[in-house]
């Protein structure tokens, strides 16, 4: 294959690299040639960057391939703007896949990488939350505190059997990586109508439907989805 221990191409940002034989891999990128600079008393003295080296020959005449991330197979127990996540993602040499786990003990470290064998598998979580929702039933639709109850345990049913992907993205949580947040579309709210018909909820089709279109992206239905993983190795 071509030589890996060349420099990155023009215009790539980084590349993974791993020994087939010893499952090292190596994070490449531009900074793997730049030098390092210290303070050597009244003068700066220069140091090459001898990782990017070291990796090479430690697997000399080893087989090397380049890893390709799967970017829908990815799970953190940190944000992204935490330095100090431990983040697992599926990555594939184009034969097999593997879990690339990252992580940082020192801030001013690089992240470090483990190549495992396994995989991870993701799941999401539906949920409307009973409030605003069912203060917001009340006040609009002059509803009863029985009835108001009621719509809203239906609501929070029928949304949790809804297939997370077909729901409209809104915006991610910025404490808990796990949550982000989403809006019904059209098709949803007709659900929510046909539902209230079928269970025999006493209230005006027009005016339900007047209050999901009106609260269609608004806190009253706006939907929480928590991803979960579930980890698995070989």
């Amino acid at each position: 294959m071509s030589d890996l221990s060349l420099p990155l191409p023009p215009g790539q940002q980084s590349a993974l690299v791993y020994c087939q034989r010893c499952l090292e891999v190596r994070h490449l990128t531009p900074y793997d040639i730049v030098p390092h600079y210290q303070r050597q008393e009244d003068e700066i003295a220069e140091e090459p960057e001898r990782e990017h080296e070291a990796f090479f020959q430690r697997h000399q005449g080893h087989p090397l391939a380049k890893l390709k991330k799967k970017t829908d197979r990815y799970w953190a127990d940190r944000p992204l703007w935490d330095p100090f996540r431990t983040a697992y993602q599926e990555v594939t040499d184009g034969q097999e896949t593997f879990l690339l786990k990252s992580w940082r003990t020192d801030i001013t470290a690089p992240r470090q990488y483990a190549l495992l064998r396994g995989s991870l598998t993701l799941s999401t979580d539906v949920f409307l939350p009973e409030e605003p929702l069912r203060s917001t039933l009340r006040r609009d639709l002059s509803c009863p505190p029985e009835q108001s109850a009621r719509l809203t345990r239906l609501f929070q049913h029928t949304v949790a059997t809804l297939p997370a992907e077909e729901l409209v993205p809104a915006y991610c949580s910025s404490d808990d990586p796990q949550v982000s947040f989403a809006h019904l579309a059209d098709h949803h709210l007709r659900i929510l109508v046909r539902r209230c018909s079928e269970t025999g909820v006493a209230i005006e089709r027009e005016r339900l439907w007047a209050f999901l279109v009106r609260n269609q992206t608004e806190e009253e239905l706006t939907v929480e989805m928590r991803q979960r993983c579930n980890l698995q190795f070989v």
